[in-house]
């Protein structure tokens, strides 16, 4: 299944390569999803190169604040992570969640994600003050007014 796996996302990869060049976001897009599915594989450093490669193409083509290029890095901590990386990961997250709040703002779904995912990473270590300071910027859904 790999091998047929690996061969089809070659044959789109070359595709949009070749018709949209190698730092188009859709191209981009294909990259991220061959890094997407090595992490859930738990093939860290195949995802690792992937990310890695995207995340420049990305930062060329749409500059290091895009929110394309945040998803990215957030996907790099993602991996460091899983990797038991906490320190590593904590600076890509770190990254992730400030572009994010100034990109998208502090309500956003993509950074909620991040900013609970840096919770999780301080509880998973220990760090409840951190986790708890964190805990205040997350989002509560409002109650509906009377």
């Amino acid at each position: 299944m790999r091998k047929r796996w690996s061969g089809m996302r070659e044959h789109w990869l070359g595709m949009h390569e070749k018709a949209l060049g190698v730092d188009h976001p859709h191209t981009l897009l294909t990259v991220n999803n061959t890094a997407s599915v090595f992490a859930k594989q738990g093939r860290y450093e195949k995802a690792l190169e992937w990310y890695e490669r995207e995340l420049a193409g990305y930062e060329k083509a749409l500059g290091a604040d895009h929110p394309l290029t945040l998803t990215t890095v957030h996907g790099i901590a993602f991996v460091f992570d899983n990797q038991g990386q906490y320190a590593i990961a904590l600076g890509w997250y770190e990254r992730a969640l400030a572009g994010r709040e100034k990109a998208l703002g502090v309500d956003h779904p993509h950074t909620q994600e991040t900013l609970h995912s840096l919770i999780s990473l301080y509880q998973s270590t220990g760090q409840t003050e951190q986790a708890q300071s964190l805990q205040a910027r997350s989002y509560a859904p409002k109650s509906p007014r009377s």
